[in-house]
Formats: C-alpha cells, sequence, structure tokens
C-alpha cells in the first residue's frame, strides 16, 4: 500500500514536472514570436518612413525640373536657370535637349 502510494505522489509530481516544462516552453515560444513581430512591425514602420523621404525628395526635384523646364521656354538664360532652381548648369544644359 505504502509503495502504490509512493507510485501515485511520484506520477503526480512527474506530471507536474512535465506540466512546468510545457508551460515555460510554451511561455519561451510567445515570447519569441512576439519579439518577432515587433522586429516585423519596426522594420515596416522603418520602411515607410524611408519611402516617404524618398518620394518627398523625388517630388522636390521634379518640381525642380519642371520649374526649370518652363522657365527654359520662356528663354530665360541656364544659369539664372539653376541658380533659381538649385540644378546644376549641366542637369538645365539636359533639359535643353
Amino acid at each position: 500500500l505504502k509503495t502504490l502510494s509512493l507510485n501515485k505522489e511520484f506520477r503526480a509530481k512527474y506530471n507536474a514536472h512535465l506540466k512546468n516544462q510545457n508551460d515555460r516552453r510554451s511561455r519561451e515560444t510567445n515570447a519569441r514570436e512576439e519579439g518577432r513581430e515587433e522586429g516585423r512591425e519596426e522594420g515596416r514602420e522603418e520602411g515607410i518612413a524611408i519611402g516617404e523621404e524618398r518620394g518627398k525628395a523625388e517630388g522636390i526635384k521634379e518640381g525642380k525640373i519642371e520649374m526649370a523646364k518652363n522657365l527654359l521656354l520662356a528663354r530665360i538664360d541656364v544659369e539664372a536657370i539653376a541658380k533659381a532652381s538649385g540644378l546644376s548648369i549641366e542637369e538645365v544644359k539636359k533639359l535643353q535637349k
């Protein structure tokens, strides 16, 4: 009877030990997944910010080019256009062609 009682007690402790191990693994897995998701979200936000900056820079450049083209049509001097637009003289000359 004492041996049977010890076996039940041992099994209960063993089962509790297994449950604790499984719970720990589950918490670790969840923590890793949460970390990965946070990393993905940070990456997305950084990518969006970079894209916005590139878009702004491209838009500014396009605006300068459009202004230079309009000034060329008005027969304004290339050097004056370069100075007014912020484009180089070479860039303005390329727009003439």
